[in-house]
Order: structure tokens, then sequence, then C-alpha cells
């Protein structure tokens, strides 16, 4: 992880969120759980404490949004895609015609198709999705 944000640094990105607190992970993990998504992984709550979402030119990685505002904030996106399967995909981020997801039941994070969820792409761990995302290592 900590490569991950050394090229994080780097770049120099449109947006990139306000860490986060233990306090408002906590907080978010709960409304997720109790909106009936699954609750954060903790390679995503260890880079929400570095990096609260990002915005590069169309790729985003979302963040959570701590003034109920939800634009661009992981439970708020997850619903407005209307995720087909909450208890299983976590919808963290888009492109223009993507969406990265976290698949529980297989600890997977797969590009997905943003029109009929079908999975793009697999990558073997989160931070090479990240990559993708950002284009780092194009």
């Amino acid at each position: 992880m900590d490569i991950l944000l050394k090229e994080i640094n780097s770049l120099r990105c449109g947006f990139i969120g306000t860490p986060l607190t233990d306090a408002d992970i906590d907080l978010f993990q709960k409304e997720l759980s109790e909106s009936g998504f699954n609750t954060l992984p903790e390679i995503v709550i260890t880079f929400l404490k570095h990096y609260n979402g990002f915005l590069l030119e169309n790729r985003c990685f979302w963040g959570i949004n701590t003034n109920e505002h939800y634009t661009n904030d992981i439970l708020g996106e997850n619903a407005i895609a209307q995720n087909p399967q909450p208890n299983n995909l976590l919808l963290l981020g888009s492109t223009e015609t993507t969406y990265i997801g976290w698949f529980k039941s297989t600890n997977n994070y797969s590009m997905i198709d943003k029109n009929d969820f079908m999975v793009l792409h697999n990558f073997n761990n989160f931070q090479n999705a990240v990559r993708y995302i950002l284009k780092i290592d194009d």
C-alpha cells in the first residue's frame, strides 16, 4: 500500500478528499450495514484514511461524505447505481462506462460495465484496481 500512496502523491489529481478518522469510518460502516450493503474491506479503510476519494478527469474513486451529502459517496452512489447485488458487491468508484467494485464472496476487485453489471476485468488486489483507474503504469 505504501508504494501506491507514493504513486498517488506524485499525481496531480483534480480532487482528493480529506482523510477520514476512525470515528468517521465506524459511523459509515454502520450506515452501510443498516442500508443492506457490505461493510468496507480493511484495505479500502486504510486507503480512505489517506485519501477519502479522488477525482481525476473522468475517473473517480468514491469516498465517504461525512456531511450527509451523497455525491461521490460510496453509499449514495451504490443506491443511485441500483446495485443488483448489495449483499455481495460494493461499488467503490467509476469511469465513464464502468464501475470498480469489490465482491465480498471472492474478495475480488473488478471493473464492471455500468449498463449490465457484467464483469469486464478482475484485479488480483485493491492496489492494482486503483492503479488501473488512475492509469498508473499504463
